[in-house]
């Protein structure tokens, strides 16, 4: 513990030990089950035997029936259907059998059952045996420092540099399996799901999203230019009041300072018309008020989310999307959008020399026809160049260099790089390691993505992070925690120092990573 840490940070410090304790304590016994678990398989083949010997008939005819009994037992002891007796079945046997290093990592805590199991379902896959042992030694250097989503989104792209012809035959197999499906949810909601080509589901959605933040910048638009045209009329129209007023009171004044005998009557004359003409201007501003609500303008109160909904109805029903808009030209603007797809493709398979490794940035593999027919098709190409070994992007080749450091720090950091977090580049902003206030370079070694949530969080809580060679960044959290993220970039098969090892690295992750580097 940190000497120097607040009565409420000493606090979290112990409560962040104890549940990473917990998590590690959760991990093994995890492992546990999974080894009681592949024992069923065993009993099953045992109690077939037994039925078959008991029944006079073949293993053959009584096999199903001898598992059910088993997994109705076993289900109903621990509260259980057959259906997840099954699946744990399944699953500790891949882990056990195929993985056996994976299980044993959890059983120590190194990381959860859920990165276990997201390892066996990724790696499964792999027929051939040498390969699925390259996958698994990656995928648990992997496990021990990514969350679970960042996890699974890093052995998909694993798998595919591993087995290329593999991932080929299975994106075409997965394809040939696209349906679409509705089902209630809840009365009055049914939800439709599509399960279509990856290249073409990432246009759908990237259009569907352009155009609903289209519609909800009008409607914002022109909400705030009425607000500010009723906030226009409204002071003057208290101008116009007050004007009366004041009007009315020296007409009063006036009155009463006359010293002669009928200026009292005079000024009870002046009262009455200057009560009149208050009346009357008060009763033609009140009339005004009314005109302007009676035509006030019923806003789009729809948020973002609802118009995709909306808009997603109305392309598939009607083909376009002419009900939304306030006017001509925002119609207009809405339909002219065109989806924006980022597909990257090995310049080796470009060329026909190797398939595979071509991926939908954000979504994942796609076969290598339709990404050469994309890049066919495609009006702009950027060329990324990457190191051999690491992967990580060493620089980018555009026609136009003035976009050309924003262009790099996309390919880089694909994602918001605080640990966890895995919002897309291009929603984020791109920081200054080090402020620019502060003398920190607008240099690619010192700037990087976090999204709107955790840029904040960088600058204005008491997490600090430090940009070290090669993209990683290693941050350090207010109980004094350290807490390191990497470029996804692609995995590489030969160890490369991403680190100098130097002595002035005092910190223990840096200087392991420096003499055992990850391989991504």
């Amino acid at each position: 513990m940190d000497e120097g840490l607040s009565p409420v940070l000493v606090e979290l410090d112990e409560l962040v030990g104890d549940l990473t304790a917990s998590r590690e304590r959760a991990a093994r016994m995890f492992a546990a089950e999974m080894f009681f678990f592949e024992q069923v398989a065993g009993i099953v083949e045992r109690r077939e035997a037994e039925r078959a010997a008991v029944h006079e008939g073949a293993i053959t005819r009584s096999s199903q029936l001898g598992m059910r009994e088993v997994f109705a037992e076993i289900g109903a002891a621990l509260k259980l259907s057959e259906w997840q007796v099954a699946r744990k079945v399944s699953s500790a046997w891949t882990l056990m059998h195929q993985f056996h290093e994976t299980l044993c990592d959890a059983s120590c805590g190194v990381f959860s059952g859920e990165h276990a199991m997201l390892i066996a379902d990724a790696g499964t896959v792999i027929e051939n045996a040498r390969i699925r042992a390259e996958f698994e030694r990656i995928a648990r250097e992997l496990a021990a420092e990514l969350t679970p989503g960042q996890l699974k989104a890093a052995l998909a792209g694993l798998v595919q540099r591993l087995d290329p012809e593999g991932c080929e035959r299975r994106v075409r197999d997965a394809v040939a399996r696209r349906k679409v499906t509705a089902r209630e949810i809840e009365p009055g909601l049914t939800r439709i799901t599509a399960d279509v080509p990856t290249t073409q589901g990432a246009g759908i959605i990237d259009r569907i999203r352009a155009m609903a933040t289209e519609l909800h910048d009008q409607n914002t638009t022109a909400k705030a230019d009425a607000e500010a045209a009723a906030a226009d009329v409204a002071a003057q129209k208290a101008a116009a009041e007050k004007a009366v007023a004041e009007k009315a009171v020296a007409e009063k004044a006036a009155a009463d300072a006359a010293a002669t005998a009928d200026a009292a009557a005079k000024a009870d004359g002046a009262e009455a018309a200057g009560a009149g003409t208050t009346e009357a201007a008060a009763s033609e501003a009140s009339v005004d008020g009314e005109d302007v609500d009676a035509d006030a303008v019923v806003f789009d109160e729809r948020t973002h989310t609802q118009i995709m909904a909306d808009v997603f109805c109305d392309l598939l029903l009607t083909g376009n999307t002419h009900g939304h808009g306030t006017t001509d030209a925002g119609r207009d603007a809405v339909n002219s959008i065109v989806p924006t797809v980022h597909v990257t493709i090995p310049a080796a398979t470009l060329a026909g020399a190797t398939v595979g490794g071509a991926a939908v940035d954000g979504f994942g593999p796609i076969d290598t026809d339709t990404a050469r027919h994309l890049a066919g098709l495609a009006k702009t190409w950027v060329r990324v160049f990457t190191d051999p070994c690491s992967g990580i992007p060493i620089s980018v080749d555009r026609y136009r260099p003035s976009k050309k450091q924003k262009l790099f720090l996309q390919v880089r950091d694909r994602h918001c790089r605080f640990p966890g977090c895995r919002r897309p580049a291009q929603t984020c902003d791109i920081d200054h390691t080090i402020p620019y206030a502060q003398g920190g370079p607008t240099c690619l070694c010192n700037l990087e993505h976090f999204c709107k949530r955790h840029h904040t969080v960088k600058h204005d809580t008491d997490w600090s992070v430090e940009q070290l060679p090669g993209g990683i960044l290693r941050f350090t959290a207010p109980t004094r925690r350290v807490h390191t993220t990497r470029p996804p970039g692609t995995v590489r098969f030969t160890p490369v120092q991403l680190i100098d090892p130097d002595p002035h690295l005092k910190h223990q992750f840096a200087q392991q990573l420096a003499d055992n580097p990850a391989p991504y």
